[in-house]
């Protein structure tokens, strides 16, 4: 009997061993498979570059033609929060006026900003930049560019005329430019006669083109002239007038 009973007892002992290593890998399997599913709950999405917008202090500013403008233009980037992103790249695009950038591409700060030096073309005017991210969307710049100092005064027309003794002859006209060949506006130009003859003005003044003119009305006898036009320290332009 003790024998048969403690058989029972060593049986049911280890049926119940072996029953709770079960539970415990049972138990261990789920802890496992729930940390494992809790892992996966938790992946962070990425961040991505989904907004560009210009800042507005920097927008529309104005500067001589072939310089950098006084100061750099900037954007800010946003990620798909809201929130700024940094390290987000800007690729920056000349769209017109031919100036140029101080390189290609630039990588946003920490508070998403990124910024770019951006020089003028040689045509006075309006230019354009646009500064775009990786989606595809962009921000655009615009900037006027103004003409330099005078460089040079040029004969456009009435360079050389023949006229009735007495009349008066066609308009004498010349430009003011840059060293881009921009016009100068409001330049004043001062004219003198060798020879005899008479000048509509001794001086005059620019208009937008860059140009302003004289005529000269002759004697009344035959002769011939020199019309001189200069502006400031640049080298003088003559016209020469015959009359018969």
């Amino acid at each position: 009997m003790r024998r048969g009973f403690s058989g029972v007892a060593g049986s049911v002992c280890a049926r119940g061993s072996r029953g709770a290593r079960v539970r415990g890998m049972i138990v261990g399997a789920l802890a496992v498979a729930g940390a494992c599913g809790s892992d996966k709950n938790s992946t962070t999405t990425p961040l991505v570059a989904t907004t560009i917008t210009a800042s507005s202090i920097v927008n529309a500013q104005t500067g001589v033609v072939g310089t950098a403008l006084p100061q750099p233009v900037s954007v800010q980037v946003l990620d798909q929060n809201g929130a700024p992103l940094n390290n987000a790249v800007v690729t920056w695009t000349v769209q017109s006026g031919g100036g140029s950038v101080a390189t290609p591409t630039t990588s946003t700060d920490a508070s998403g900003n990124a910024t770019v030096v951006w020089t003028l073309g040689t045509v006075a005017g309006l230019d354009s930049l646009k500064a775009s991210i990786a989606s595809g969307t962009s921000a655009f710049f615009t900037a006027t560019a103004t003409a330099g100092s005078p460089s040079a005064i040029q004969i456009k027309s009435g360079g050389t005329q023949t006229v009735t003794a007495g009349a008066q002859t066609a308009p004498m006209v010349v430009q003011v430019i840059d060293q881009f060949a921009n016009p100068i506006a409001n330049a004043t130009v001062a004219w003198t006669v060798a020879g005899g003859g008479s000048l509509s003005a001794t001086s005059t003044t620019t208009d937008s083109t860059g140009t302003t003119q004289v005529t000269l009305t002759t004697d009344p006898a035959p002769a011939v002239y020199q019309v001189i036009a200069t502006s400031g320290s640049m080298s003088p332009v003559t016209f020469g007038i015959t009359s018969m």
